[in-house]
């Protein structure tokens, strides 16, 4: 029996939102205290977290920018 995984699935959902949101891969991966190397490990190997970044790339511009308006 090994050690079990460091990232889970909500990890991987965490940097799903975060790179939605805008954050670069460095920024989403340091937010929750991963290498960009397992990263881009995931992204490779996992059909489940390529299609979670995929779709969070394509969501990006509707991401709401009203914050910007009460500036």
């Amino acid at each position: 029996m090994g050690r079990p995984p460091k990232i889970t699935y909500r990890t991987l959902a965490t940097v799903a939102d975060k790179i939605q949101r805008n954050y670069t891969v460095t920024d989403a991966c340091q937010h929750v205290n991963i290498s960009r190397d397992s990263f881009y490990r995931y992204l490779n190997n996992e059909p489940e977290f390529t299609e979670m970044i995929t779709k969070a790339y394509e969501n990006q511009s509707k991401v709401p920018m009203s914050f910007l308006a009460t500036y």
